[in-house]
């Protein structure tokens, strides 16, 4: 099989640190299981619920389907980029998201990315669902796009708090977990969480760069 490269900053002759789990952080970790399972818990019911959700298979088309998975990546990041930007203002950095910052160099994929401060988790699955909302508004939704957004929010969460220099491109959609780690090497930058088109709007993208560099 083919396996994925460690990024260039994984290479160098020094092993990279990391800081070791304390309290706060398995306290963290715990309220955002019950934070996350309430949300899931959402999304499942919209699925199986909501009149604007297609449940048949002979209602997925390409405009509540495909087209929609789109929408929901793009329209996520569209509130999520500003608002993780909001949260570097000093007063709400202190309280709330340094605790994410406190490592430079994530690896323990899923732990480190959601390593956070519940009240961050909660704003993020509140921008999520306004995402589906409004792409279901624009081009409707079927319950596999539900499904398959969340395993793509999953899965690339995790990668994006790895070593992994995974790159992939979806209809002019990229993600790089390069972007992420420069986020949390130079906080300022790239607050995209998987695309950087919203960064490059507003000036704060930043290109990967060696940490030898």
């Amino acid at each position: 099989s083919r396996r994925i490269e460690p990024l260039p900053s994984r290479k160098g002759p020094k092993p990279i640190k990391q800081r070791p789990l304390d309290r706060t952080d398995y306290l963290y970790l715990a309220c955002n299981s019950v934070v996350e399972s309430v949300f899931t818990f959402h999304l499942m019911r919209r699925m199986w619920v909501s009149p604007n959700v297609g449940r048949r298979w002979d209602e997925l088309g390409f405009l509540n389907g495909p087209l929609a998975l789109w929408l929901l990546i793009l329209f996520n990041d569209m509130f999520y980029a500003p608002c993780h930007r909001a949260l570097h203002h000093p007063v709400l950095y202190k309280w709330i998201h340094k605790h994410h910052h406190r490592v430079a160099y994530p690896e323990r994929g899923n732990v480190d990315a959601r390593n956070e401060h519940p009240v961050e988790q909660m704003i993020a699955m509140a921008l999520w669902y306004s995402a589906m909302l409004l792409t279901t508004q624009i081009v409707g939704m079927h319950a596999a796009v539900v499904g398959a957004h969340l395993a793509v929010m999953t899965i690339f969460a995790c990668f994006n708090h790895t070593g992994c220099d995974l790159k992939l491109k979806f209809f002019g959609l990229e993600f790089q977990v390069r972007a992420h780690e420069m986020h949390h090497r130079r906080p300022d930058k790239n607050f995209g969480q998987l695309i950087m088109w919203f960064d490059r709007l507003m000036g704060t993208y930043i290109p990967y760069v060696s940490h030898e560099d």
